[in-house]
């Protein structure tokens, strides 16, 4: 996707000998509010791995503003939960079966490991891209009323109502919720920490669904560990969405989500937790 915003959350960009690409994070809350969060936070960890591969994919020169991209796939590990926040990080890439796939990691100022993460997408080059994405909307029915049934701000821990995306579970055959995310409680600055390009539900907002579908399903606040997302198609802004439990190893500490609109997957989130201290 284009690049929605002026201001660089990374600077001071080098490159390295063996091609690795190393920078330094911005600690300005005033820019970027989600710094307020965890470092190992959902939209925190998704929020650094947008805007540092962008970023250094710009350095490069290897990311065009002008051409529409998605991510497909990508994977995260997070630091302990007393780790702090990010200060700097290294961006690098590798080509495998003709597919480009970008790797970061960032570091707190006790060059503790904030996170690690790793991600592949898709690049729209020839296709009338604003014109397709406008017939994919309208073909999903917008939500009438009565108003979206959220989920209580504590079961899904988050400080405002307005922050909470999903509804509370219902738990019969299948453990499932509807989701709903619009302009009006998914972005800034109706959100508090949450930008985007306004065309669709994006990775952060999905990481988000799937931390607050853990607290929902396990009864507690939960600290993520580490997670997979796979993006099959677009979750339309303003549209519900169906997510439903596929898997649970409690053993483990891991759950399986599937994220469903207008009868199409369109998203498989992994998600590794442990309770809150």
């Amino acid at each position: 996707m284009p690049r929605p915003f002026a201001d660089l959350y990374t600077f001071n960009h080098r490159r390295l000998d063996d091609g690795t690409v190393s920078f330094e994070c911005s600690q300005d809350e005033k820019v970027w509010p989600w710094l307020a969060l965890s470092p190992i936070h959902p939209i925190l960890v998704q929020t650094i791995n947008f805007w540092a591969s962008i970023d250094s994919g710009e350095f490069l020169g290897t990311f065009d503003p002008e051409v529409w991209t998605a991510l497909t796939q990508v994977e995260w590990v997070c630091g302990p939960p007393g780790v702090g926040q990010p200060r700097r990080g290294t961006y690098w890439t590798e080509a495998k079966d003709d597919r480009v796939r970008y790797h970061l990691e960032f570091f707190d100022q006790d060059d503790r490991q904030v996170a690690r993460m790793s991600g592949q997408g898709v690049t729209f080059r020839t296709r009338n891209f604003e014109g397709w994405r406008e017939e994919a909307k309208e073909k999903i029915v917008k939500p009438e009323p009565p108003p979206f049934d959220y989920a209580d701000k504590a079961a899904v821990g988050v400080a405002t109502q307005a922050e909470s995306f999903l509804a509370p579970l219902n738990r019969g055959d299948a453990v499932t919720t509807s989701g709903l995310i619009t302009k009006a409680n998914g972005l800034r600055p109706a959100h508090p920490y949450i930008g985007g390009s306004g065309d669709h539900v994006n990775s952060t907002h999905m990481g988000e669904v799937g931390r607050q579908f853990g607290d929902l399903l396990l009864g507690q606040p939960l600290t993520n560990q580490s997670g997979e997302m796979e993006f099959m198609h677009y979750v339309e802004l303003g549209s519900p969405f169906e997510v439903e439990l596929v898997a649970l190893d409690e053993a483990a500490r891991r759950f399986s989500l599937i994220v469903r609109q207008a009868g199409r997957e369109c998203t498989k989130i992994t998600m590794q937790y442990a309770p809150m201290a």
